[in-house]
């Protein structure tokens, strides 16, 4: 990223000419980011002075024209979050969030550039501990009219009730015979939540490596460890005709309430649960499934 290369210095460098050196030579971007003096030795100081200070040579009042490279911009923004302290970050976010209000337009793009830097699929910074208050302040937004809040609510929701340590939320589901259970009632070990599409060749994958992988296999025997296969959607006779193929180990269901209760933002995707339902972590893939047991 250009923040790499033109802040390298800022991070690593031994002083100001190096620094200068190190922006020459890297891509031009959109504004000139700042870069911290030799004084601060330290790599977290060091970043916290880039992140607090990294929009003063930015104008966010007026219109953004190139929104690609208010794109690289932002993304080489957020980069620097992981080295920075915490309450630097948060502090950083609001009043980024504080200026950027003032032109509507621009503040719209902004929370879409946000959501895919760090919440979607694809994001190269996946972090809902950054992502929430870019959020937040976009519906709190008196400015912003509340029809392009709905989305943001929905996926705040989402995040909160889904947060590591929290207690999975309860849901119905219907098995393939049609019998009707709730979670809440699966009890007595540690629970793989599983959600799954039969439509989507990734799952298909998945529940084959699943279903042959020898370890788990061993521990679900054991009763160590409960597999729940959940397709996040209603009941067909489609999916029922399907499911009756996956592995007889597993606790097999479909759920609409688990599409809106659980943050699932792609399939497969898995959350690992304690024995009293408590989230240990989400959203993980399968190789981190299969490394964990």
């Amino acid at each position: 990223m250009a923040a790499v290369a033109m802040a390298a210095a800022a991070l690593c460098g031994s002083n100001a000419a190096q620094a200068q050196e190190e922006a020459v030579q890297a891509p031009a971007t959109m504004f000139p980011y700042p870069v911290a003096p030799d004084t601060i030795s330290t790599l977290e100081g060091r970043t916290n002075y880039i992140v607090s200070r990294f929009w003063d040579n930015f104008n966010l009042s007026k219109h953004i024209a190139d929104s690609a490279a208010f794109d690289g911009a932002f993304r080489d923004y957020v980069t620097f979050f992981k080295f920075a302290h915490r309450n630097i970050v948060f502090s950083s976010i609001k009043q980024f969030m504080n200026r950027a209000q003032s032109n509507q337009t621009n503040y719209i793009m902004i929370m879409e550039i946000a959501e895919k830097a760090l919440y979607a699929p694809g994001a190269e910074y996946w972090s809902d501990e950054a992502y929430l208050p870019f959020a937040k302040a976009f519906v709190e937004s008196k400015k912003v009219k509340n029809a392009y809040k709905v989305r943001y609510k929905a996926q705040i929701k989402k995040i909160e009730q889904n947060q590591t340590g929290a207690i999975a939320p309860d849901f119905a589901f219907v098995t393939p015979d049609k019998q009707k259970l709730h979670f809440a009632d699966i009890t007595g070990c540690p629970i793989l939540l599983f959600f799954n599409d039969p439509d989507c060749p990734d799952c298909s994958i998945a529940r084959l490596r699943l279903s042959t992988d020898v370890t788990l296999n061993r521990l679900i025997d054991e009763g160590q460890v409960k597999v729940m296969s959940i397709m996040p959607d209603g009941y067909t006779r489609e999916w029922a005709e399907d499911a009756r193929g996956y592995s007889d180990k597993w606790i097999v269901g479909a759920s609409e309430e688990a599409g809106d209760n659980y943050d699932i933002r792609y399939s497969p995707s898995f959350y690992l649960l304690d024995k009293d339902h408590k989230i240990v972590d989400k959203n993980i893939n399968l190789e981190a499934v299969k490394r964990l047991f």
